[in-house]
């Protein structure tokens, strides 16, 4: 696995599938970000106790590597006994958002952003949705990931957590709302680029009376 420590960048992980960024990657990652949160839960300060400290929230965008990796990521943070808080297909900033709505210890989303589709990867975030980097737990979380013997996992032991599915869009729709302030009526074009826009736009600002939005490339085919 020492392809993997490639992926590691300094503020994200992020490489081409299958290689070197396949599932087991994936799979190393989620129990890595889990074990390294759990290690530092003591560090979550007296005033800024969680509401759900057993818990991860994991997110994915619309390539077609992202749900197989998500679901790897997934079993990988459950092995180590940690919660997994499945929200679905989302854009980036929702994950952020999702973090603190929910008050768990951290969140991952699956997406490499604006890299081509041959690429995927994941943006890690601990409690109070504070970005890991590689100075902040990333370096900590890769090590973890490469050290692993797959055949001494949280499964061994019987550690085991569990699945929930969560839709944050209606909370998360509220809140992007209070900064929206339409003086007059606007007609807006917007080039989803065949994106994570094409669902979130049409789900937050679709229904407002003043805003009307002209779709460009809405389709989110993940191509």
């Amino acid at each position: 696995m020492a392809m993997i420590d490639k992926i590691f960048k300094a503020y994200d992980v992020r490489g081409t599938t299958p290689n070197p960024l396949n599932e087991e990657a994936a799979w190393r990652i989620g129990y890595g970000t889990a074990q390294y949160l759990l290690r530092n839960r003591q560090n979550v300060g007296a005033g800024q106790k969680l509401a759900r400290p057993d818990a991860l929230l994991v997110g994915r965008d619309m390539r077609p590597s992202s749900p197989s990796l998500a679901a790897a990521l997934s079993e990988g943070i459950r092995a180590t006994g940690m919660n997994v808080i499945d929200i679905g297909m989302i854009d980036t900033s929702m994950i952020y958002f999702a973090v603190n709505h929910v008050d768990c210890m951290g969140g991952i989303q699956t997406t490499a952003s604006h890299n081509p589709v041959e690429y995927n990867g994941f943006k890690i975030c601990g409690p109070k949705a504070r970005p890991i980097g590689s100075a902040s737990g990333l370096d900590d979380i890769k090590r973890i990931a490469l050290q692993l013997h797959l055949n001494q996992s949280g499964g061994k032991t019987g550690l085991h957590g569990t699945t929930q599915e969560m839709d944050l869009w209606e909370p998360y729709k509220q809140h992007v709302l209070r900064f929206l302030e339409l003086q007059r009526p606007l007609r807006v074009a917007i080039d989803a680029s065949n994106g994570m826009a094409g669902k979130m736009v049409p789900l937050i600002f679709g229904d407002q009376v003043k805003l009307e939005i002209i779709p460009i490339l809405f389709e989110t085919t993940g191509s």
